[in-house]
């Protein structure tokens, strides 16, 4: 029941009364669009610091997620170039929207019409919010079950520059190759005082697995590179604006029948935002442009290639009545695009309006309504409907009570109406119903929350093995479950964090999700300079792939020291994880991550 995860969240470990209040003061966007106080929240929204960023370099962004309560990443364990997929709650990727700086990211030529998590480097992350439960109301389609919003880093003031490297072994449980890990990251920036420019680039390479257990080693190598600029003039309008490339090489073996292949796949994003803000006496409008392009060339037995476009344009107004009402209503344009035959692009235009109620001083409320209009399905309408009521409310503890009910709309993606193998013309939209009831407690030194889910999808869309074609379900497929959480500071300078995730369904799709998982933190700090942490992972027994075959839960043990120099912009880490050479199944024939052994540094300018 013991695990670690351990680097800090916005429910992170709280070490005085002072550093309880601040958590309570801290400002999140995601639930409301509206830069409020967490305490004014209704929802369990985690945020992400840059500080807990830094520590997880060299690591990753898919072992930095993993380790939040109610989140699960697919294939972290596997090859670098495995495909992720993003659970929140028993979701799947088609069900978790993921933004980076407001805008939505996918690309219409994978299954799920989702966003390849491998283009994503931890060095050009500033900060993450991930707000769990359904948020189409807000967001639009493929926020079923939560939100994942990115921020990239912005300059600062005057000049800055970043340099980030890392080596180590990215090994499975047998095999002893030495370094076969790189990561390497360089940010310029200068922050005057009407324009912020930055630029960057960044590598990792990889060759030290195999995708399927075997012998051979499959490479993996991506390089990043882009730049963005942000107008900061004296009157209230401001504009930002960024393109970035990302390129992946990558070897993959075969699925059907698994062994060990000589496969490649080569993959480039190109993209590209303009978002320009104007602000008014108590409220503003803004318009968020986003534009994706991505290629995809398998080499393989059967090779094909894949061009895909996304483009999005959202225009909100925010407005506040005074310190009670916040409003916000807009609209939002995605089309999508993706060379299969006889593939059609399609396209959705979406009205949306949200407004959070301040009723009294303790009690809360945030309601909203989208209709959304699909080129193929016609108009579906969602809601949400979160009360939130602050039932102890002292300057030493609080108890804060939530709930919501929701709607979420998901449509076919391209892949699954036009691949010539596996799609099905015929499919109808997928439709969820979200409910949830949970509380935060709060002292001077302890956080406590808990939260009950449940969520109906009717008709789900499946993968039928009988059929080898996308279906909608015949029964409706409910999940439900609990997600815990404790931290708090046992000295000061011992922290811990626990966090507990149980989940349950009925007629629903939980292959490769465990019933239940834990995540346990002990943080400690030897000086100002030195920082410890030991994370327990414990993942339960969860479906194969024919969602009969049970597999065995497992535990993995990591560990990373911290050290900052005094007077040198530096600081240098070390992590170690799978310290037991656990031996273990993720996905089935698939090779995992033995002990590793990862180190590098940081060098910062100005400190």
């Amino acid at each position: 029941m013991v695990s670690t995860s351990l680097y800090g969240q916005q429910n992170s470990p709280l070490d005085s009364l002072s550093t309880s209040l601040k958590q309570l003061e801290e400002v999140v966007v995601s639930d409301s669009r509206f830069p409020l106080k967490r305490s004014q929240s209704g929802k369990p929204v985690i945020k992400i610091d840059s500080e807990t960023i830094s520590n997880f370099q060299g690591l990753g962004l898919s072992a930095l997620l993993k380790g939040y309560a109610g989140i699960e990443i697919i294939g972290s364990q596997t090859y670098a170039g495995q495909n992720k997929t993003v659970s929140l709650r028993g979701g799947r990727n088609r069900q978790v929207l993921i933004l980076i700086d407001g805008v939505r990211v996918s690309d219409p030529s994978r299954i799920d019409n989702d966003f390849n998590l491998n283009f994503l480097s931890l060095d050009q992350i500033e900060s993450i919010e991930i707000l769990k439960g359904a948020a189409s109301t807000l967001y639009g389609s493929s926020a079923a079950t939560g939100v994942i919003n990115i921020q990239t880093k912005k300059a600062t003031n005057g000049f800055n520059a970043s340099i980030q490297n890392s080596l180590g072994s990215d090994n499975d449980q047998t095999s002893k190759r030495g370094l076969n890990l790189f990561k390497n990251a360089l940010q310029l920036s200068h922050g005057g005082e009407y324009l912020d420019t930055k630029a960057y680039v960044s590598n990792h390479y990889t060759n030290g697995m195999s995708a399927v257990i075997g012998p051979e080693v499959d490479p993996f190598s991506l390089t990043n590179f882009g730049t963005s600029l942000n107008y900061k003039g004296k009157s209230k309008f401001n504009f930002n604006t960024g393109f970035d490339r990302s390129n992946i090489n990558s070897d993959y073996d075969n699925s059907f029948p698994i062994e060990d292949a000589d496969f490649k796949l080569v993959t480039t994003m190109n993209r590209f935002h303009f978002n320009p803000n104007i602000q008014y006496n108590n409220g503003g409008a803004s318009i968020k442009f986003g534009y994706q392009k991505v290629k995809r060339d398998f080499l393989s037995d059967y090779p094909f290639q894949t061009d895909a476009e996304n483009t999005q344009l959202e225009v909100f107004n925010r407005y506040a009545f005074g310190t009670r009402l916040y409003t916000v209503v807009g609209a939002l344009f995605q089309n999508n695009y993706a060379t299969y035959e006889g593939s059609q692009p399609t396209s959705q235009t979406d009205v949306f309006a949200n407004v959070v109620a301040v009723l009294s001083e303790r009690s809360r409320i945030n309601v909203g309504g989208r209709l959304n209009g699909h080129s193929t399905y016609g108009s579906n309408f969602t809601y949400s409907i979160n009360p939130s009521y602050q039932l102890i409310q002292t300057s030493r503890n609080s108890l804060k009570l939530l709930g919501a009910l929701s709607t979420a709309y998901i449509a076919p993606s391209l892949y699954q109406l036009y691949d010539p193998y596996s799609g099905n013309s015929e499919l109808k939209p997928e439709e969820n119903q979200s409910a949830e009831l949970g509380f935060v407690y709060n002292t001077s030194d302890w956080e406590l929350s808990t939260t009950y889910f449940y969520r109906k999808e009717n008709p789900s869309l499946i993968y039928d093995l009988s059929t080898y074609r996308y279906e909608n379900a015949n029964a409706n497929a409910q999940y439900n479950g609990v997600e815990a959480q404790i931290s708090g500071s046992i000295n000061k300078k011992l922290k811990v964090n626990q966090q507990l995730t149980f989940t349950e369904t009925e007629n629903g799709d939980l292959r490769y999700l465990p019933k239940f998982s834990s995540q346990t933190q002990l943080s400690y700090d030897f000086s100002s300079q030195w920082q410890s942490s030991l994370r327990f992972q414990a993942i339960g027994k969860r479906f194969g792939l024919d969602n009969e075959t049970e597999l065995e839960g497992y535990q993995l043990l990591n560990l990373s020291v911290q050290y900052t120099m005094k007077n040198t912009p530096l600081r240098f880490f070390i992590h170690a994880t799978n310290l037991l050479n656990e031996s273990y199944v993720e996905i089935e024939s698939y090779a995992t991550r033995g002990l590793n052994i990862v180190g590098g540094f940081t060098f910062r300018l100005p400190k």
